[in-house]
């Protein structure tokens, strides 16, 4: 990169940068907590900055501060191009479309095509749908500055594989919040990190900033240890200097008692050199540069109930399901079966009916059987359930018998600490809400889970936990995740929505796309073309892996011949799809 070229940027004239914002000196706090503390920023042009921190560190609110919705206590904000933001907790959207916006993204000449379109807004969204709104409303206000937070909300693999290439296409300078980590490293050439409300710089993508990041946490807990041995080791030579003063003060072995009274000066002198030792090195100690521990990474832990209790082998049957949105069919007489101590996945592109399955379980009516004895708890993706005005405490305690203690102790784990505890769930990021919505899942006693979109605004950390739970939990979970990752490790069986209808396999994606590759598309997997690619690269990343670390030649030639089978029916499914 040229010397005059910024981290992920360009447009320099005349040796000097030309910016699209420029921030200075901006100071903001809610209720005496410093949220933002930010001495400068600047946007340049064609820069594709990615913004991460932990869940609550204010990425949200420094991206209102720099797009103009929220006003600082202290500092400038200086934007020289029109701004366009893609907020997480907009909902759908609620004006009509920018002019052009039906053509959505192939208008504004960043793309090579229309990946997102603007819906009419008559129809009943999904989430899915909402966020492809929002994308596409932004990405056809020709504004020059776009700030994403979280785009890849409620998006299916194609909707992110879309978005992905209309951000790096973008011209303008970017600012991206997301979970997404393959999106940072592909899309962001530098990282704006921010932790107490300060925010430092670093130069290339996502992967580039960790491991900077784990070099300086090494380095700080090297320096760290170091400064603990040697200040335990002046301490430790300290007293045991003033331990032998004490000695000193006793006549030698060789000395009779009236030899010590008749020369006191001897063992004085050698207490006060001994003394004077020990005075030096207490002040080498209290002299050592201080060193604080690093941070260590947050501590998630997530626990459920047993999980037992019913015996039926199915614990929901759904049986002539027919929904309809004025003239959109979602579903014809569909009918399904969720297995009792199974961990399901629901699949469908966005806007296949994913969410109104999961709404039309939680509201009953005839369709819809559930077994005796089931207590089943529902994660909302909009999350609706939550009151605004109260407190997460409250929230939390909403379904739950425990006493408040055992309440806070959920919360705690999820790093939702102290104080904290009491903010109403009005003021709390998109990925504090989620952690309430899970502690009050975990707060209650039931045997089955619905998740509809859990992972939604979800720190990794967070993640990593959710689905270690997940995988060992001995209740009925049914879910529906973009998270490919999470369906992969934890789902034992796939409900596909397809044709209006669910369509059942006994197996994981994996084993789908397996499937699939040996007997034919036709029959075996979801006729989303989109979706059964993505199976299948995933598939194929887990084959070559397995081939590297294969220890016989017997078992490298079976990888082998399932990676190039595999490999032969993606490319055919790509012929056919293009």
């Amino acid at each position: 990169m040229p010397a005059d070229t910024p981290p992920g940027g360009h447009n320099v004239r005349g040796g000097v940068f030309l910016y699209l914002l420029k921030a200075a000196n901006i100071k903001l706090s809610y209720g005496g907590r410093t949220i933002i503390d930010v001495e400068s920023l600047e946007l340049l042009k064609g820069q594709k900055i990615g913004l991460v921190g932990s869940n609550g560190a204010g990425k949200s609110t420094l991206l209102s501060v720099l797009s103009g919705r929220v006003v600082p206590d202290e500092g400038t904000v200086d934007a020289r191009a029109p701004i366009a933001l893609i907020s997480q907790d907009d909902g759908a959207p609620s004006a009509a479309p920018a002019k052009g916006a039906d053509r959505a993204l192939s208008r504004t000449g960043r793309s090579g095509g229309g990946a997102f379109e603007c819906r009419p807004l008559s129809e009943r969204p999904s989430g899915g749908e909402v966020e492809r709104d929002k994308i596409a409303l932004a990405l056809s206000s020709d504004a020059d500055v776009l700030m994403a937070d979280e785009p890849t909300t409620n998006l299916d693999s194609e909707g992110i594989e879309n978005l992905e290439r209309e951000l790096m296409n973008f011209s303008g300078g970017l600012i991206l919040v997301s979970h997404d980590r393959e999106m940072l490293d592909r899309v962001c050439g530098a990282i704006w990190e921010i932790e107490c409300g300060r925010v430092r710089a670093f130069p290339g993508n996502y992967s580039a900033w960790r491991q900077q990041r784990e070099r300086e946490r090494k380095f700080a807990l090297l320096e760290y240890e170091r400064y603990g041995n040697e200040e335990r080791r002046l301490r430790d030579a300290a007293r045991e200097a003033i331990a032998r003063s004490a000695r000193a003060t006793r006549p030698p072995s060789r000395m009779s008692l009236s030899e010590a009274r008749i020369n006191p000066d001897k063992g004085q002198i050698g207490q006060a050199k001994i003394a004077s030792r020990a005075g030096a090195l207490r002040k080498r100690a209290a002299m050592l540069e201080s060193r604080e521990r690093p941070e260590c990474l947050p501590e998630i832990r997530m626990t459920l109930g047993s999980g037992e209790g019913v015996v039926s082998p199915s614990i929901i049957r759904i049986s002539g399901l027919s929904v309809a949105f004025g003239d959109r069919v979602v579903f014809d007489e569909a009918r399904c079966e969720v297995a009792t101590g199974k961990r399901t996945a629901l699949l469908g592109p966005n806007g296949s009916g994913k969410t109104t399955l999961i709404e039309a379980i939680a509201a009953g009516g005839e369709c819809v059987k559930i077994a005796p004895r089931a207590r089943v708890g529902y994660f909302d993706q909009r999350r609706e359930s939550l009151d605004m005005e109260k407190s997460a405490l409250d929230n939390a305690r909403a379904l739950s018998s425990l006493p408040e203690h055992e309440v806070r102790t959920i919360l705690a784990r999820l790093e939702i600490k102290g104080l904290d505890a009491r903010k109403r769930c009005g003021i709390l990021s998109g990925g504090e809400r989620t952690k309430v919505m899970l502690a009050r899942l975990m707060a209650s006693d039931l045997n089955a889970l619905i998740l509809d979109e859990p992972t939604n605004h979800m720190d990794l950390y967070t993640m990593d936990e959710l689905e270690s739970l997940l995988r060992s939990w001995r209740g009925t979970l049914l879910f529906a995740s973009h998270d490919r990752r999470l369906v992969e490790n934890v789902a034992e069986r796939l409900l596909i929505i397809e044709d209006k209808k669910i369509r059942t396999f006994e197996g994981t994606p994996m084993e789908l796309a397996e499937h699939a590759a040996a007997h034919g598309k036709e029959g075996c997997a979801p006729k989303s073309p989109g979706m059964t690619e993505s199976m299948m690269d995933m598939r194929l990343a887990e084959l070559s892996s397995k081939l590297a670390s294969a220890k016989t030649e017997g078992e490298r030639r079976a990888i082998a011949s399932s990676l190039e089978a595999l490999t032969s029916e993606l490319s055919r499914l790509k012929r056919r799809s293009t």
